[in-house]
């Protein structure tokens, strides 16, 4: 599949759906480096693409899809959940203080599939401009590596 250049657009409208279409990952040429294992995981921006978060990072977005093929010379592509609701599974580095509904929360260890997150409370600077809260907890008591928590962006 040749490569087509991909520009930060509005696409849809993400006032109701929340997704932005965008390169994910660095470029290889040919190949890129996002598959469907990368799906529900945490992304920021960096300046051709979004790119995986890294511990205590703010969440700008989480990956909703990966499509087929490479865009502007080798980035894979596909979308970001920007806004709304999302699961996500409690880190190990929580277990000090179990996550409450409304807590804010930051990338936590990156995980095989999903997304991984801690509250504040874990000595991790509170976020600032991308905020993410726990809205329940949905298994667990939220204080275990592995509970899962609902989260939403406000």
């Amino acid at each position: 599949m040749g490569s087509t250049t991909l520009t930060r657009s509005l696409l849809v409208d993400t006032s109701l759906m929340g997704i932005v279409t965008d390169a994910l990952g660095t470029a290889v040429a040919g190949t890129g480096t996002y598959d469907d294992t990368e799906l529900g995981k945490g992304v920021k921006m960096a300046a051709a693409s979004y790119v995986a978060v890294a511990v205590g990072d703010q969440i700008e977005g989480i990956v909703n899809s990966v499509e087929p093929g490479v865009r502007n010379s080798g980035y894979s592509w596909g979308g970001i959940q920007t806004t709304g609701r999302a699961l996500a599974v409690v880190a190990d580095a929580q277990v000090t203080t179990a996550m409450a509904v409304g807590d804010l929360v930051c990338a936590a260890i990156p995980i095989a599939s999903g997304l991984a997150v801690q509250s504040n409370g874990t000595g991790y600077a509170a976020p600032t401009e991308f905020l993410w809260r726990c809205i329940r907890v949905i298994s667990g008591t939220g204080l275990l590596a592995g509970d899962s928590v609902l989260i939403e962006r406000i």
